[in-house]
């Protein structure tokens, strides 16, 4: 598995410098590559976001920093309305007209390159390869059957318009051929975010750091106390939190 991270040695170097501790890590690298990968993937995870740099950087050579969007397939419910009495049909929840919505496990969606919908046969229909259905990202899609929206929160939904899952000549003009809403769609998508922010890069430099500083990797200085160690890491922890915040 590469050894894929958001920042460069080099970036967690000045972060310890930044921190008035020593910045030679070359004793042992790859302990410094080690708290990279580790603070990399869960703050993708706990943001919900990825980011690239598509030229690379060229700073680094023993961190493999992203270069494209990544892709994940997920299942989702189409959202229904709120209270209902027993015994009325439960419809789905509507956004802009006849638009459902639905908010996508990851932000800065780029592209839908399966939309698997739940049809009357009770099989899947790929709304992107049929040639019964249209679609796109926001505002050029608007009025299709399906549209990809990012706002500038990078927070990604998908609109599908709910009259295709209208029961053809029915008597009532809201009868759904659905049963359930739930695990109704499979959606296939590329996310990414094009360039690693400068604030992304020091926040992950920084929880590296306090790593190496807690790990005694770093040379500490013979008058600092084990006090004074475990404040630095936590407020370089908390720096990088700082950092991070206008992601949330």
């Amino acid at each position: 598995m590469p050894d894929t991270g958001y920042c460069t040695l080099d970036d967690v170097r000045r972060t310890l410098r930044k921190s008035q501790l020593p910045g030679d890590i070359s004793q042992d690298e790859e302990i410094a590559v080690d708290a990279i990968v580790a603070e990399t993937e869960p703050l993708e995870k706990s943001l919900k976001r990825h980011w690239y740099e598509p030229d690379g950087i060229s700073e680094t050579t023993e961190i493999d920093i992203p270069t494209e969007p990544k892709s994940r397939d997920d299942e989702e419910d189409i959202p229904t309305g709120g209270a209902h009495l027993v015994g009325d049909p439960i419809t789905p929840k509507m956004w802009q007209g006849d638009y459902t919505r639905i908010e996508l496990e990851r932000r800065d969606a780029e592209s839908i390159s399966e939309l698997l919908v739940r049809d009357s046969d009770g099989g899947y229909t790929d709304w992107v390869s049929s040639n019964d259905y249209d679609g796109g990202p926001w505002p050029g899609a608007l009025g299709q059957d399906y549209v990809l929206r990012v706002n500038n929160g990078g927070w990604s939904h998908l609109y599908l318009d709910t009259t295709n899952l209208l029961v053809e000549d029915a008597d009532e003009d809201d009868e759904y051929y659905l049963d359930s809403f739930s695990n109704a769609v499979y959606v296939s998508f590329d996310y990414g975010h094009k360039g690693i922010p400068r604030n992304v890069r020091r926040a992950v430099a920084l929880r590296a750091g306090a790593e190496l500083v807690e790990e005694a990797v770093i040379s500490i200085p013979e008058n600092a106390t084990l006090y004074n160690i475990e404040t630095k890491a936590e407020e370089m922890r908390t720096k990088a939190d700082d950092l991070l915040e206008v992601y949330l």
